[in-house]
């Protein structure tokens, strides 16, 4: 088997156990309960996220995602939105802005990949709004390995 990259496995394993548990608890809860609405419900949820980790071990596995590395030169929030504009520099000196979760913990001078399913993309010609499309097919990030590690003095 190809090594995944770990952003995507993780999230491969996070949404398959995200499923489970909901399914144990759907369980737990219709055996006390007997309440067959919230199996019902957990079963759908389960089945959801089962193929939603199929679906992103499918794009790991053909490599249909896209790699963005770069270093994070600024990061902007806004006070109302679920996103945050991340300006990152490559190593050609093109700067790239990516719209994405305010959950994303990036630290400006870092170097990071960003991965991205490149399926059933379209540009609209409005720079806001790929960004903003572009942040629903966003798989995950993870710091880049340095080439050179330096040890640092204390």
């Amino acid at each position: 088997m190809k090594q995944l990259p770990a952003p995507l496995f993780n999230k491969i394993l996070f949404t398959g156990l995200i499923g489970a548990g909901c399914m144990l608890f759907g369980l737990v809860y219709f055996i006390t309960v007997r309440d067959r609405v919230l199996l019902i419900l957990s079963i759908a949820l389960f089945a959801n996220c089962i193929y939603k980790a199929f679906a992103i071990y499918r794009i790991a596995v053909k490599r249909i995602y896209e790699v963005v590395e770069g270093t994070c030169v600024g990061v902007s929030t806004n006070l109302i939105g679920k996103f945050k504009n991340i300006r990152i520099l490559d190593d050609a000196g093109a700067e790239t802005t990516l719209r994405l979760s305010k959950s994303c913990k990036l630290k400006i001078g870092k170097r990071y990949l960003f991965y991205f399913d490149n399926r059933n993309q379209f540009h609209t010609g409005s720079s806001f709004f790929d960004k903003s499309l572009a942040a629903g097919y966003f798989l995950g990030y993870e710091q880049a390995p340095s080439e050179k590690e330096t040890p640092t003095d204390t």
